[in-house]
């Protein structure tokens, strides 16, 4: 049986497990040296469980507990885990036996349904219950804000995880995390649908739109281009809701950058999104300026405007060599360099500059302290282009075993697309070629 849900739910059980610790830990006041002391263990043992990365046994459960005066609480949530994990495995042997879906089955509604109604994880319908018992009960504890259904710890939290789950997005298939999504925003829906405070409303939708930003582009790499719409237009209606033009601009940048792997959208309004993330970040050097510049850049490279694709690359390079990194945004655009070399090597490999898109690849698919393999995977295909305008079957030949060496869950639209834009590039008499029409076929859904 495919072993994904138990993954997705361990995921999702260690980002609970490492909220309720945190909170417990920051409530009384114990820092990290003094948990890992009176627990015996180490502070960077410590620091991976506040991260989410790692989810203690009970035993250590217990010595946690009582180095952070959790009074039970925090062993009562693992115990809650351990019960989780017992559903997921008998829940496991019972469908062994059962036919799986098509694929056909498996697209659009059942991950709309997801969207809809958060519970109905693939894990099972056995392990929504005590996930949300999990959550329930650590929002229950919070004190809630005057006059709102929320409380400043429940706002905080989802804002973390929003971080948490984008970071997990570069590594983890889409599928996964949009169901992990789907959870946190059926969580957070209900309090959108109810009246708040003004300064509560804006933290709120602040949160909100974060995770909606996420789950636009997570549908969007499993080739929902429809659904992927509905939730980029909510993206922006809840960012613009915040008040925070910073936060307005980053989601309009990302929700560009989504679209411009999509073969079947219309540049010119993608552009006109990137614009309007330009003109709310303003003139200040920042992440999201930087990002909207780099979306510009890219948006123009792939409408043939190579010499305007230039420009707001380079404006795009000041703007991120002069911005502060003080910003809750700009931490959380820490990986903005990887973006800008990423720009360079999809900008100069539709320009034709071999040596910049060379050095670029070269960049990126190295690592130089980068751990994306998002960047890495499209640098390869963007090398394979480069080759294929000297040498269209070899560049033809890189991007077919580029593929097929990504397992099929993993291979997101931008991927695809990327190696669409091989045949793209080559000479239109290299078409005819056998692997041509392969490697047609094999992105046709791009």
């Amino acid at each position: 049986m495919d072993d994904r849900p138990g993954n997705v739910t361990t995921m999702i059980c260690m980002q609970i497990y490492a909220r309720v610790f945190s909170h417990l830990a920051r409530i009384n006041d114990r820092p990290n040296k003094a948990i890992a002391r009176a627990a015996d263990c180490t502070e960077a043992y410590i620091s991976m469980i506040r991260k989410g990365e790692r989810l203690p046994t009970l035993e250590t459960t217990r010595a946690l507990d009582l180095s952070i005066n959790g009074h039970g609480c925090l062993f009562e949530v693992r115990r809650l885990i351990e019960q989780l994990q017992e559903e997921i495995t008998t829940s496991g042997r019972n469908v062994k036996s059962r036919p799986t879906a098509s694929g056909k089955e498996q697209g659009p509604v059942k991950r709309r349904d997801l969207l809809q109604d958060g519970v109905k994880v693939t894990a099972g319908a056995t392990v929504a219950p005590v996930l949300a018992a999990l959550t329930q009960a650590w929002q229950i504890s919070e004190p809630k804000l005057p006059g709102a259904s929320v409380s400043q710890a429940m706002i905080d939290d989802w804002e973390d995880a929003a971080l948490f789950y984008g970071q997990r997005a570069r590594q983890e298939p889409p599928a996964a995390i949009l169901e992990v999504l789907a959870v946190e925003f059926s969580s957070i829906a209900p309090h959108l649908a109810r009246e708040q405070p003004e300064e509560v409303r804006k933290g709120l939708t602040h949160a909100a739109a974060r995770h909606a930003m996420l789950i636009g582009g997570k549908l969007l790499d499993l080739g929902d281009r429809r659904e992927s719409r509905r939730w980029w237009f909510k993206t922006r209606a809840l960012s613009d809701e915040s008040g925070d033009d910073m936060l307005a601009s980053w989601v309009r940048s990302r929700e560009a950058l989504y679209r411009i792997g999509d073969r079947s959208d219309d540049l010119s309004a993608v552009l006109a999104v990137a614009q309007e993330a330009r003109r709310l970040a303003g003139d200040r050097p920042s992440a999201p300026l930087a990002s909207a510049l780099g979306a510009e850049a890219m948006i123009l490279a792939r409408m043939g405007r190579i010499d305007g694709a230039i420009i707001a690359l380079r404006q795009a390079e000041t703007a991120f060599e002069r911005m502060p990194s003080s910003s809750v945004l700009d931490r959380n655009w820490a990986q903005r360099e990887e973006g800008l070399w990423f720009d360079k090597s999809l900008i100069y490999t539709l320009a034709g500059d071999v040596k910049r898109a060379t050095e670029a690849q070269d960049t990126l698919i190295s690592g130089q302290g980068f751990e994306d393999k998002l960047s890495s995977t499209s640098a390869r295909l963007h090398r394979a282009a480069v080759e294929a305008r000297s040498d269209p079957k070899t560049g033809m030949e890189e991007a077919m075993r580029i593929i097929d060496d990504i397992p099929p869950q993993q291979r997101r639209t931008r991927y695809l697309t990327a190696a669409r834009m091989v045949l793209e590039v080559a000479p239109e008499k290299a078409w005819a070629l056998p692997v041509a029409k392969e490697l047609r076929e094999l992105t046709a859904g791009a």
